[in-house]
């Protein structure tokens, strides 16, 4: 059994945070002799906004420092940008790190995240409401599991009021459907931050598109990017995930 893992030095930090940090991981280390760590940066980045407010790149050196000199650490960097869209200076810093992209689910998998998020799940769907949750996800993972979360929470609801029998209460198509708007307001922070993301030429051939217009040859850079970010079909003429769609679309209404 490992010991229990250590807290760094909160004075320590706060006076000089890197040394201490570097500390910190070689006293894991030593305490666990023969094992691998793996670091996980979320939505790293951020970083980009400490350098910019500091004028300093301490921090990026410290990941390269680790990147390139702490054998038994794997460092996983997660995030919502490609490294084109980041600032010139990050291609220096994750030179040696290697891209993965994390897309959609296969159809059979989101079934079996519908179907079976835990063992010995009760079989609550019917069929057509499976159904309606992958087209209005397009499989993207955390929004079947929030659509899930939500027409679970409707079900449950109804049977409470005795509207169902608990024993043969399914989701419906329409239990699906009505959830909707619930689900664009408790997934804000997903679809704000998806939202801010977006460059100004990006937002502006979105809103274009809402409101009925075709893409120009001249936008054909964008629609390329969009693509690689999965919001528009190749095509340039349609969403890829009709949630999206339907949080771009009430934005634009409340304007």
């Amino acid at each position: 059994m490992c010991p229990p893992l250590l807290y760094p030095d909160a004075s320590k930090l706060a006076e000089d945070p890197f040394p201490a940090l570097q500390t910190w991981l070689t006293e894991i280390e030593r305490r666990n002799p023969g094992k691998r760590f793996l670091l996980c940066l979320d939505e790293y980045e951020r970083l980009s906004e400490v350098v910019e407010a500091t004028s300093s790149r301490v921090p990026l050196n410290f990941i390269r420092n680790l990147l390139q000199h702490q054998h038994k650490w794997i460092l996983l960097f997660s995030g919502s940008h490609e490294l084109s869209e980041l600032p010139a200076y990050w291609s220096d810093y994750l030179i040696n790190t290697r891209a993965l992209r994390m897309t959609y689910l296969q159809e059979s998998e989101a079934h079996d995240l519908i179907l079976k998020p835990v063992e010995n799940f009760r079989d609550i769907y019917e069929p057509t409401a499976v159904d309606a949750i992958i087209q209005v996800t397009r499989c993207q993972p955390y929004l079947v599991q929030l659509v899930c979360y939500e027409v679970v929470e409707l079900l449950n609801r109804d049977i409470r009021r005795n509207r169902r029998e608990a024993d043969t209460a399914k989701v419906t198509a329409q239990d699906v459907k009505e959830i909707i708007p619930v689900v664009l307001e408790r997934g804000a922070p997903y679809f704000q931050e998806l939202w801010r993301s977006l460059a100004d030429s990006d937002s502006s051939l979105l809103r274009r598109i809402i409101h009925g217009e075709t893409p120009t040859q001249q936008d054909k850079g964008v629609i390329r990017k969009l693509t690689r970010k999965e919001i528009l079909t190749p095509e340039g003429n349609a969403f890829q995930v009709p949630l999206v769609q339907k949080y771009i679309e009430q934005l634009l209404e409340e304007e």
